[in-house]
């Protein structure tokens, strides 16, 4: 048998930067149960808010609600959301029909998970969900003085 990984170093000189939990972007939970539903105007009236919600405190600019898509663009993308506006482009075409029109169209929801999916993927948006995971290790350091026990506080050879 042939080892296909070799141990380059001390397992002790692994740093985590940074731990965190997985989870699904909640505009997607309830986009996916809307369509699921057979409720894809629904999903898109509620996702398309939300979206732009995100994309202001992902980026930290102001997307006014009075605005309208256009007006968004024009006025507020900043070219760190440039990569975004094609997706958002998309998102919108399929929403007008939803808010402004008679409907969308049922066909339309797998097309709006994935542009969703595509939006939520910029590290900005979906670190908006993130939680920080269980089992971080705390950082420790050694306190300079060794700590004296209180005679109640001895340590006990049983176990606690």
């Amino acid at each position: 048998m042939s080892r296909r990984f070799r141990r380059n170093g001390d397992a002790a000189n692994v740093v985590v930067v940074d731990r965190i939990r997985a989870v699904e972007v909640p505009v997607l939970t309830e986009a996916k149960r809307y369509i699921v539903r057979g409720e894809v105007s629904a999903a898109l009236r509620f996702a398309y808010p939300k979206v732009v919600e995100d994309l202001s405190r992902a980026f930290g600019t102001a997307l006014p609600e009075g605005y309208s898509h256009e007006e968004l663009l024009a006025r507020s993308f900043t070219p760190e959301m440039a990569p975004l506006v094609d997706f958002f482009n998309r998102l919108y075409a399929l929403y007008a029909p939803a808010r402004f029109g008679d409907g969308a169209t049922p066909e339309s929801g797998e097309e709006a998970l994935e542009l969703l999916q595509s939006l939520y993927a910029a590290e900005p948006m979906w670190r908006l969900y993130v939680t920080p995971g269980e089992g971080a290790l705390p950082i420790v350091t050694p306190s300079a003085e060794p700590v004296a026990l209180k005679p109640e506080e001895e340590e006990s050879p049983w176990p606690t």
